[in-house]
């Protein structure tokens, strides 16, 4: 069954199927009745903020077309709590045995400005007996939450809230989706490829990439251009997403190619060590490496290196080889000048913790290294602390190795980052095709 008033919706074809599902319980009671089955109670929706859950809910109410009634936090505390009570009484008011009303608790988690500490806040409480009060009175309760963590788990038991649904950031075949969603009709280059753009924004909410596309539009037609190209959404992301206020400039940003091959200078350690961040990530994760920034974020001097999260691949698996791909910048530019890297402190803290995760937890190098949960003995810190010293060296090891048996690969990126200053997935993946490309596993 498709209900047009979902198509609204772009991607998401697993919650738009329950959420159709929820409507035609609600449109049509007695089908299900007659089957001994009645509706949800409640449903929340929930997810970080962007991700269209209020869009959702409210496509929800058009396609179920049943009278509702919206509660936002728009008063003061005490007069709010009034408001609660209101609303729901309107709704019990109007619904009847045949026909359902809606309350809808819009931003539920933002009813009080309690925390984690102070869930039994005045407005909790009084949803809760709200909806007690309204059981049996065909009221069904929806509503969206950012942060779930922050509600009663008693508000969140079935029977007030029979359907909890995470709605998750945009990935894969749903982002590609949206981002084609936002750049139909708009003039964009034959370079714009809505993959390419949904890797770059992984992870990221669909509000979030409406206003990168509307950004790189703005940067075009600042430039007069008569299309917006790949370098205008680049330059949008740098800036909105990843936090670079603009493309730097120095008085030698000129010679960093001629100057590729002194250590002395600042731009080449960069150069070289988001390289081999860039390198080693893409043998051992091919296609993994989105963005390569020789510019670095707000009050960083380094550049940085994005990449692209496989959920296919075992937890465990990818955060090894993410870690040997951390290690690759330092393994660059220390066995391409034979000099300490002093830009690494992120990277190591990244490994060191990782691995000592993996230790514990998963019992990478044996099961005396477990930590168990309870009070763990000096000496069992002791030897985990050594172990995963070890561990990192041998990941350190492997990213060199990588780094040695693609040599040709690590120079040619360099080079061409020296000169462009920021690489895209398209451009990686245009040098990698000219080496000889040497796979490793870890």
């Amino acid at each position: 069954m498709c209900m047009k008033e979902f198509d609204k919706i772009i991607g998401y074809a697993a919650v738009k199927k329950e959420l159709e599902q929820i409507a035609d319980v609600l449109k049509n009671g007695d089908v299900y009745a007659k089957l001994g089955v009645s509706a949800p109670r409640g449903l929340l929706l929930h997810g970080a903020p962007g991700v269209g859950k209020t869009l959702m809910a409210s496509c929800l109410i058009e396609a179920s077309g049943l009278p509702h009634f919206v509660c936002r936090k728009n008063q003061p505390n005490g007069d709010f709590v009034k408001l609660i009570k209101e609303t729901f009484a309107k709704a019990a008011a109007r619904a009847s045995q045949s026909t359902p009303a809606i309350v809808l608790l819009d931003d539920m988690d933002k009813f009080t400005n309690g925390d984690e500490r102070r869930r039994d806040a005045e407005e909790y409480v009084t949803v809760q007996s709200c909806i007690d009060e309204v059981k049996g009175r065909n009221v069904f309760v929806l509503a969206t939450a950012n942060n779930i963590r922050t509600l009663p788990p008693s508000l969140l038991r079935a029977g007030r809230f029979d359907r909890v649904l995470e709605i998750e950031t945009p990935v894969g075949k749903d982002a590609v989706e949206i981002i084609e969603h936002y750049i139909k009709g708009k003039p964009f280059a034959d370079d714009v490829d809505a993959e390419n753009i949904a890797r770059i924004m992984d992870g990221h909410s669909c509000a979030e990439l409406e206003t990168v596309i509307n950004e790189a539009g703005l940067y075009a037609g600042f430039q007069r251009a008569d299309k917006i190209t790949m370098d205008h959404f680049i330059e949008a992301c740098l800036k909105t997403v990843f936090n670079v206020p603009t493309k730097m400039s120095s008085d030698n940003e000129d010679n960093w190619v001629d100057n590729l091959q002194n250590p002395s200078y600042q731009s080449t350690q960069i150069i070289y060590h988001e390289a081999g961040h860039a390198v080693v990530s893409e043998i051992l994760n091919p296609n993994s490496v989105t963005l390569v920034s020789a510019y670095g974020r707000r009050y960083n001097s380094g550049g940085f290196t994005a990449y692209y999260k496989n959920r296919e691949e075992m937890p465990l698996q990818r955060l090894q080889k993410r870690i040997v791909g951390a290690l690759g910048g330092k393994a660059a530019t220390e066995q391409k000048f034979g000099i300490v890297d002093s830009g690494t402190g992120k990277d190591l803290n990244f490994a060191f913790n990782g691995t000592m995760n993996m230790i514990g937890a998963e019992c990478i190098c044996g099961f005396d290294l477990h930590e168990n949960g309870f009070e763990d003995s000096e000496n069992l810190k002791s030897r985990r602390e050594q172990a995963t010293a070890i561990q990192v060296e041998n990941y350190y090891r492997k990213a060199k190795e990588i780094l040695s048996l693609n040599w040709d690969f690590l120079e040619k990126l360099a080079k061409e980052l020296a000169e462009k200053k920021i690489l895209n997935t398209a451009d990686i993946q245009r040098i990698k095709s000219t080496c000889n490309i040497v796979s490793v596993n870890i």
